[in-house]
């Protein structure tokens, strides 16, 4: 009887297992598809000039149309979205890494984003080198070559706190950034706490514990760039809907910049209820303000905040295209440590 249970117990781990190989089959996204091989009539194009932080209202009405349910194809019950970036001739970090993003968020849905690449080399290039691809597929059904020159951290769904697991990640990730800036790879704690904090107020802010975000790194010579992008409602929509018409700035019909910037002014309080003591947004602001990062951007639904340079904040028109969610950019270099 016990040899019978023990062919059981073996025999239910093997289907187990085979369950498992079966969904994370289903799960991968094939990249670089040919025309020919899913046959699928729309598309949505990438703007020529792919710079999120020089071409934003461009760039925000392909990410828009690329969120959009009227763009999916359906084909053999498949869900299925053609992006074409084949006439890209310029691009940045910001803008691949909201691609990246909504593309995560779209396969955990099971929406299949497959597309061409850059004709200009440099662009392609780049798009290689961004983590993009890391966790794709070309036709062949090969995994693209995950690139030396990025790190990209997805924190899955369903997560309203930092887990251990992710915790090691970051750890692990600002060892590979230290060693990238000063030539020798170690821990610096103060360096952690930055980033947990911009991390954790990255799901405070995002209106919802079930949507992914995206913690981003590429590594170019004498400096790193920082992403982190969350696809949930956006600061900003997350404090209307928390607040309401009670808050006087929202009475007194300040813009939303004005707004935004009170939040990092420590004037709304945390989303979580708890006591803010200067962490969250107010605490993201001090580190710049002290020289711990560089080049702050935040950009959440109709807003794009610059720190550095407020003359080149933005508050989009009603009719000019938003962002679903909150993206933070900035950069670290050695005097960002020594410091």
């Amino acid at each position: 009887m016990r040899h019978k249970k023990d062919k059981c117990r073996i025999l239910q781990q093997i289907r187990m297992r085979a369950a498992y190989k079966t969904s994370r089959r289903k799960k991968k996204t094939y990249y670089g598809i040919h025309d020919d091989s899913i046959n699928i009539k729309q598309s949505v194009t990438a703007p020529i000039d792919f710079r999120l932080i020089d071409n934003i209202e461009e760039c925000l009405s392909f990410f828009r149309k690329l969120r959009s349910d009227d763009i999916v194809s359906i084909f053999r019950n498949k869900k299925y979205i053609r992006i074409v970036l084949k006439d890209i001739q310029k691009i940045d970090y910001a803008a691949i890494s909201v691609l990246t993003a909504i593309s995560d968020d779209l396969k955990s849905n099971n929406i299949f984003i497959i597309g061409d690449f850059p004709e200009n080399k440099e662009c392609k290039k780049f798009i290689s080198e961004s983590g993009f691809l890391n966790q794709m597929y070309d036709e062949n059904n090969r995994p693209f070559p995950k690139s030396k020159k990025s790190e990209l951290i997805f924190f899955e769904k369903g997560c309203g706190t930092l887990s251990e697991n992710d915790n090691r990640k970051i750890s692990n990730l600002l060892r590979n950034v230290v060693g990238h800036l000063t030539g020798t790879p170690k821990h610096y704690q103060s360096i952690k706490t930055i980033l947990l904090e911009i991390c954790g107020n990255s799901i405070e802010w995002s209106g919802t514990k079930n949507k992914q975000w995206l913690l981003g790194v590429k590594y170019e010579e004498n400096k790193v760039i920082f992403t982190v992008i969350d696809v949930g409602k956006g600061i900003l929509d997350t404090l209307y809907r928390k607040f309401g018409k009670k808050a006087t700035d929202f009475i007194t019909f300040k813009s939303e910049a004005d707004i935004l910037m009170g939040a990092f002014d420590k004037k709304y309080g945390s989303t979580t209820q708890q006591v803010n003591r200067n962490k969250g947004l107010p605490s993201i602001k001090a580190n710049y303000q002290e020289g711990r990062i560089k080049n702050l951007v935040v950009l959440t639904n109709n807003v794009i905040l610059h720190f550095a340079n407020q003359g080149q904040t933005i508050t989009f028109a009603k009719k000019s295209p938003r962002f679903k969610g909150t993206f933070y950019q900035w950069e670290m270099d050695n005097s960002c440590i020594t410091n």
